[in-house]
């Protein structure tokens, strides 16, 4: 199947000698009747996720400056967590370079690996929830930046 676009036409049309058809006032007249069947009188179905979003999860009524002051606590909290991340990253680190330490497998340098992923883990998930319930209550994404 071929794909064609309007400009196409007219330029193959006027490559070949043709006259481009020209749309006129009485063509528009003619095919007024038959408006309603191209869609533009249809109303658009309403969101199936509001419909169906139990009262408890819609947050509604919160404006930008609450979102603004969620997005602020929330980037707190993730940077408090990412920089015990970075400590742990840090002593693993040490823990690597001494000598006759196994890298991957000494116990300590395990759990260290452990808590860190785990509190990496926590802080995007933060940050997941905060934009799942704004999503959910319509805020605007600007309002999170």
């Amino acid at each position: 199947m071929m794909v064609t676009s309007l400009l196409g036409l007219a330029c193959s049309a006027a490559a070949a000698g043709e006259k481009p058809r020209v749309y006129t006032n009485d063509d528009l007249d003619r095919v007024a009747p038959y408006r309603g069947q191209t869609g533009v009188q249809s109303e658009p179905a309403p969101r199936a996720e509001t419909a169906r979003a139990r009262p408890a999860e819609r947050d509604t009524g919160h404006d930008e400056r609450y979102w603004r002051a969620q997005a602020d606590r929330t980037a707190e909290e993730a940077r408090k967590l990412r920089e015990r991340a970075a400590s742990l990253a840090e002593r693993v680190d040490e823990l690597r370079r001494q000598p006759g330490a196994r890298p991957y497998s000494d116990p300590r340098i395990v759990s260290l690996e452990t808590r860190r992923r785990a509190l990496e883990e926590r802080a995007r998930e933060a940050e997941l929830r905060l934009e799942e319930r704004a999503r959910r209550a319509g805020a605007l994404p600007g309002w999170l930046r």
